[in-house]
């Protein structure tokens, strides 16, 4: 009767185990932040291809994008592409301000601000903006699941 209540008691614990969150940690990826910090470039690089469909080749198909220089929210590869075939014009090139990045497992969030260098009527230009990138792993790949910007409310002298 002892062995069988050890045993029991032994499984018990194994089982409250598998479900902690040490045990919930080691099946989430294995991600930095500086590898967080490089899925901005590898998107803002994808703005240099001036090709819209590779930029929304960064996010993932039920993505949301609030963008930056226009009122309409984009819910649809379609509708990204077509928000960027309008902001690649501008020739933009985007470099970060500030930058804060949180990881929960196989969601990363970076948040802060960032400037692009724009060309507007021929003449460059700077949109500086506040941003927020919720990454999600999906396969192999962090893609975009929700991106946020919007350009800064006060002006910086």
């Amino acid at each position: 009767m002892t062995k069988i209540v050890l045993i029991i008691v032994g499984l018990f614990a194994l089982a409250l185990l598998s479900c902690s969150p040490a045990s919930a940690a080691t099946s989430c990826p294995i991600v930095t932040k500086a590898e967080i910090a490089g899925l901005f470039d590898q998107w803002d690089k994808s703005l240099q291809t001036g090709k819209p469909s590779e930029v929304a080749k960064n996010y993932a198909d039920d993505a949301i994008l609030v963008p930056t220089v226009s009122n309409q929210v984009r819910h649809t590869h379609p509708e990204i592409e077509d928000y960027f075939e309008g902001f690649l014009g501008l020739k933009p090139d985007g470099r970060i301000e500030e930058q804060n990045i949180q990881i929960y497992c196989d969601v990363a969030v970076d948040s802060g601000t960032y400037t692009f260098a724009v060309v507007k009527d021929g003449k460059p230009s700077e949109v500086k903006a506040r941003y927020t990138f919720v990454y999600h792993k999906v396969g192999d790949r962090w893609l975009i699941v929700d991106h946020h910007s919007s350009e800064m409310p006060e002006r910086v002298t």
